[in-house]
């Protein structure tokens, strides 16, 4: 499919390749719309200064190279204020752990870079490239068809809210939820049952995520009984009986734990959802925003006090940086001496780094 910046292809195609990247993400994650704009300019002001022959003479970072091509006329008070509304926002987006970010700002962020662009074109590229007019990215024909889902079920929800049909904390319907929240299939234990959403239906069971039946678990993984979801039988009704030294006490613990990690990734699932194209650390039900800022966070014994042990091991694996640490941190407690207590420490000391990290990022 054709791009904005499709007519660049052939003379700057590394430049092209990255907006339409962009472009294709504006609709989809905000927030690495926004980082990536700002990767973009920064690359363009680095290329200007190249071309300029000012690579010994302007300061190194982003905000100092903007205002200096501001001072000295080779950028526009248009272009300098497009070069601050990506900064602005795309320092929020990779510092801000905490913050939500929206399609209409990434639309905001995308038109000034659209200026920077047309800019960077018309000094450094050639005469014969003429720049068109700017132009929203459109609406790909399967997120249009989504987003027409998505109104339908608000525009019905605002409709029984306005005829008392239901209070403004109710949750959406079965009728609206996405097939993924469907149910898929029924687990019985006793008296009781689970229902499995569908997007669960073939999940591998980590046996980190059930501490009190662990052991059971892996030993249910040797027997081909209980590696993922769609293995479990419909009723645990003598689950135990598949490996020794195990019995009814051991199916009903299993059956609760099972619970509660359905409860979890129906929590994740829609966390997920509300962050498309982010990275996320998980622990149990909580989580956080992998920004670039805190991805690049040393994992130090300075840093992250009271598990020298851990940090240690953590190294001797080469993982040194938060962004090397697996999705799910329950993970990590396969290394010596490392249990719940230690895993709940890290995780509120990272929640502490994203938190400082949002106050102290800079907004000009």
């Amino acid at each position: 499919m054709s791009h904005l910046y499709s007519f660049i292809d052939n003379s700057f195609p590394k430049i092209a390749k990255l907006c339409q990247e962009i472009e294709g993400i504006i609709y989809k994650s905000p927030r690495m719309a926004l980082t990536s704009c700002r990767t973009l300019a920064e690359t363009l002001l680095e290329k200007a200064v190249e071309a300029e022959n000012l690579t010994n003479t302007v300061p190194n970072t982003f905000q100092e190279r903007i205002t200096y091509f501001h001072r000295e006329g080779i950028i526009t008070n248009e272009q300098n204020e497009a070069f601050y509304v990506i900064r602005k926002y795309g320092n929020a987006a990779a510092h801000d752990s905490f913050r939500k970010f929206y399609i209409r700002e990434a639309l905001e962020v995308w038109e000034n870079t659209y200026k920077v662009v047309k800019w960077f074109i018309e000094v450094y590229g050639s005469t014969e490239i003429q720049v068109p007019e700017y132009d929203e990215p459109a609406v790909k024909a399967t997120d249009h068809e989504d987003l027409s889902k998505v109104l339908e079920i608000i525009k019905s929800l605002e409709e029984r809210l306005q005829g008392g049909e239901i209070s403004s904390n109710e949750g959406l319907s079965d009728e609206g939820l996405s097939k993924a929240h469907q149910v898929s299939r029924v687990i019985k234990c006793d008296n009781e049952q689970l229902e499995i959403p569908f997007f669960l239906r073939d999940a591998f069971l980590l046996p980190q995520r059930f501490p009190k039946s662990t052991t059971f678990l892996i030993r249910l993984n040797g027997e081909q009984q209980a590696r993922i979801m769609s293995e479990l039988p419909e009723n645990f009704e003598g689950l135990h009986q598949h490996v020794k030294r195990f019995n009814e006490k051991n199916d009903a613990t299993f059956f609760e734990e099972l619970k509660e990690y359905v409860k979890e990734e129906t929590i994740r699932k829609k966390i997920e959802e509300q962050h498309p194209g982010e990275m996320i650390l998980f622990y149990k039900e909580d989580y956080i925003i992998l920004t670039e800022a805190l991805g690049e966070v040393e994992l130090t014994i300075q840093d992250f006090p009271g598990s020298p042990s851990f940090i240690k091991q953590l190294h001797e694996q080469n993982i040194t940086k938060v962004n090397q640490l697996p999705k799910e941190l329950v993970l990590l407690g396969k290394y010596k001496n490392v249990g719940e207590t230690t895993l709940q420490r890290l995780f509120e000391q990272l929640k502490l780094k994203a938190l400082e990290i949002s106050k102290e990022y800079v907004t000009i």
